[in-house]
């Protein structure tokens, strides 16, 4: 069991790195560059944590820096995707297709690549915590409200790319080959910076007149605390990794980082739950008992 605690301990550091994301969106805005010195800032914390659990010692492999390149790319593009959509429809849509595609893409993934079990618990449990994230889509409409279309391509972006990044991780990991799971996310986290920093650094070159603004103390700060969360995350997520079938860690996962989520955002933004919010919970609790029985 010692494994799913782990999981589950990620999931509330997972839930609560939005708490840091919506603080530095609140200091820099949701451009293109600062998304990019987001991205670059906490992947630069994230490949540093990897380092020091690592005793600061690094080994090189071709495999493992092919797949932490493509994991990079990945992850860069669902950050641009999700702050993007966030700016333009609803956090519930967006939501929805986040937490969906990393469930079902990784739960679809692991039982045709990885050839796990199908299990009617499993099924049942996925289909409790898609119901779930319905629940503020039902509950809340507004009437006549319309997204545009360029939102919805975002979202499934968005789906798509949740649910790659965690297989791409997940192939690495229990393949055999290649380094170990802190060398392996040293050179994600790093690649990932390689990227951002790069590409940051040009759009700043070709527009210079805003870009200092975006050096807030507190922005950098919260970019700060997001990668030491989502690092530590994924170190607690993906140490059992190869003991934990993909069918069972992503929708796991997912859904606790969706059910502390909202816990931690009613208590960081004093916000009281409403009859919504609880039947939500419940429902993902109970969807997510049924992964691990």
């Amino acid at each position: 069991m010692l494994e799913y605690s782990l999981i589950i301990l990620s999931t509330v550091l997972f839930g609560g790195q939005f708490i840091a994301l919506n603080a530095y969106q609140g200091k820099n805005g949701k451009s293109y560059r600062s998304i990019l010195l987001f991205c670059a800032i906490f992947s630069l914390t994230g490949a540093l944590v990897f380092l020091s659990l690592n005793g600061f010692r690094l080994s090189f492999s071709w495999y493992t820096l092919l797949y932490a390149s493509i994991a990079a790319v990945i992850q860069i593009g669902l950050q641009i995707a999700g702050i993007k959509a966030l700016a333009l429809g609803r956090v519930e849509v967006y939501t929805l297709f986040n937490v969906a595609g990393g469930m079902s893409v990784a739960y679809l993934f692991g039982i045709t690549y990885f050839h796990e079990a199908i299990k009617a618990t499993h099924i049942i449990g996925l289909v409790l915590v898609l119901l779930a994230l319905l629940v503020p889509v039902i509950s809340d409409r507004k009437a006549g409200q319309k997204s545009r279309i360029i939102f919805w391509v975002l979202c499934i972006l968005v789906f798509a790319a949740n649910g790659f990044f965690g297989s791409v991780n997940k192939i690495h990991i229990v393949s055999g080959e290649g380094l170990s799971i802190k060398e392996y996310m040293f050179y994600m986290y790093a690649s990932l910076f390689t990227v951002s920093a790069i590409t940051f650094s040009i759009l700043a070159l070709i527009k210079r007149d805003d870009t200092k603004l975006l050096w807030n103390p507190w922005a950098i700060l919260f970019a700060f605390i997001y990668g030491l969360v989502n690092s530590v995350g994924m170190f607690l997520q993906y140490s059992y990794a190869d003991k934990v079938p993909a069918s069972i860690l992503f929708p796991l996962s997912n859904g606790g980082a969706m059910v502390f989520g909202l816990i931690i955002g009613c208590i960081a933004y004093r916000k009281r739950p409403t009859v919504p919010d609880l039947i939500q919970i419940i429902i993902a609790i109970i969807g997510m008992v049924l992964f691990i029985v």
